[in-house]
């Protein structure tokens, strides 16, 4: 082994570790003893990706191309980091060039399947996993890409063979087995399914089991007297949701705490005969369960879903107060509307209806937007029109007792899937819920009856996947009888 060699291993030492800093300093101290070292830039540039230091690495990578064009490294590297960018025509140009020098390339097939799916164009996506994994079948990524894209094709029995190649592969892909999870529960089977969700805290980038030293609830089985925390895990909505199973604790004999998210404290406190909290950190408790675990425990199936017996209640004083700051329409129905939800969400892309769609309703109804945010384009629409009122700019809205206040002097609601949905199904608020295809497992898909979430819901789905002009038609029939 040479001098230089020896020194590398601990440049990967710093990396495996993730201290990119330290592995940062150390590649660019190598550097510039030995600056035509290629190897060198192969490491230093991913510790930089890492980073997030883009600039910098594709600085880099250039160099490691120029050292040695007639190697397709330093191709790939600049379209990873313009992929990183979101310059993903330019990413797609590079890893195409790559492929010229070596077609064999796994990595290059690889992030070509993963930039044409970004660019939507799903059929020439699976062309190149396909491609990857005549190139090396060992690699279980390039079936969990397989299985995603079928998944959003709806195909998912397909989605299914692909992730359990890759987990056959490495049975501890664990992103394979949450994608699973959510198919068998889109598909129904619950038993499977809600197995399979409980390996979610082993997934990367998921939220860990929030306390350490309390005791996992494993079973509703004995837990007459027993304290219990309930803690919330994922969205508002999956919160008010999944919250009816907190009272299946109680009826059980169960001490119950609920912890919810700050914004809907005081609107969950009037609802549940517990203590309702934000912070539980100080109290001490026989045994813990994340809110969504619940399901498992209960041993869920489409017939034994709870309803809600009781529907959630509005502060009375804020449902009055909001009646005269909304300055409602008296010749027309008041309709509550959300168009977009959080921004950050994996598949936002889904559940995103341009303003638009919704201005010639306002023909026949008072439309009010309730959410805190707009994209831009609905940004800019909204300013050309005195139809739509938006009510994000509103300083009275502070959290879900306003929001309730708000639905609740509403006609109806009509939302993509976002927290309101849950929100106005639980106060028996009228709703009309638009579903992308493929929509989230909790309601199912049109070939299955969805579960009964809700007595007072219309679910309105896309028939074509990103095609909103037929869901909105539909709508505005119903509306208007």
């Amino acid at each position: 082994m040479t001098a230089i060699e020896e020194q590398i291993k601990t440049g990967i030492f710093y990396l495996k570790n993730k201290d990119y800093s330290k592995a940062e300093n150390f590649f660019l101290n190598l550097i510039r003893k030995y600056p035509s070292n290629s190897q060198l830039y192969s490491y230093l540039i991913p510790v930089m990706i890492s980073q997030r230091k883009f600039k910098e690495a594709l600085t880099h990578a250039e160099i490691l191309h120029n050292l040695n064009k007639k190697n397709e490294l330093g191709l790939i590297y600049m379209g990873i980091i313009n992929y990183n960018l979101e310059n993903y025509s330019v990413a797609l140009g590079f890893f195409e060039k790559s492929i010229l020098i070596n077609p064999k390339n796994f990595d290059a097939l690889l992030n070509i399947g993963v930039t044409f799916r970004k660019l939507g164009k799903n059929e020439k996506a699976i062309k190149y996993f396909n491609e990857a994994a005549n190139v090396n079948n060992k690699k279980s990524i390039v079936f969990y890409n397989l299985g995603s894209i079928w998944e959003e094709e709806c195909d998912l029995e397909k989605a299914i063979a692909n992730y359990r190649k890759a987990i056959f592969i490495n049975s501890r892909d664990y992103e394979s087995i949450h994608a699973i999870s959510l198919c068998q529960l889109t598909m129904q089977n619950y038993l499977d399914g809600f197995k399979n969700y409980e390996l979610r805290w082993l997934k990367n980038n998921f939220e860990s089991y929030r306390y350490k030293k309390i005791a996992r609830l494993e079973s509703i089985n004995s837990i007459f007297e027993k304290k219990i925390l309930i803690w919330h895990e994922q969205g508002l909505g999956d919160t008010i949701q999944f919250s009816r199973y907190v009272n299946l604790l109680i009826n059980l004999g169960a001490k119950v705490t609920f912890e919810v998210q700050e914004p809907l404290l005081n609107f969950l406190k009037r609802q549940f005969n517990c203590e309702v909290t934000h912070d539980a950190s100080r109290n001490n408790f026989d045994f813990q369960c994340p809110l969504m675990s619940l399901p498992f425990l209960f041993k869920m199936n489409i017939q034994n879903i709870p309803k809600i017996n009781q529907y959630f209640k509005c502060d009375d004083e804020k449902v009055k107060s909001w009646r005269n700051i909304l300055n409602l329409s008296k010749t027309k129905k008041n309709i509550g509307i959300a168009i977009s939800g959080n921004i950050n969400q994996v598949f936002e892309y889904r559940r995103k209806i341009d303003l638009e769609y919704f201005l010639p309703l306002s023909e026949y109804f008072k439309i009010f937007i309730i959410q805190k945010n707009l994209y831009r384009k609905d940004e800019i629409l909204l300013n050309k029109t005195d139809d739509i009122v938006f009510l994000g700019r509103s300083s009275q809205w502070k959290n879900f007792d306003d929001t309730s206040a708000i639905v609740k002097n509403m006609d109806c609601i009509i939302s993509i899937d976002t927290s309101l949905v849950h929100l106005a199904g639980s106060i028996n608020k009228r709703v009309f819920l638009l579903l992308s295809k493929p929509a989230d497992w909790r309601w199912s898909h049109e070939k299955l009856n969805s579960p009964k979430w809700y007595e007072n819901i219309c679910i309105i789905r896309q028939k074509n996947k990103s095609n909103w002009e037929d869901p909105i038609s539909e709508l505005k029939k119903k509306l208007i009888k």
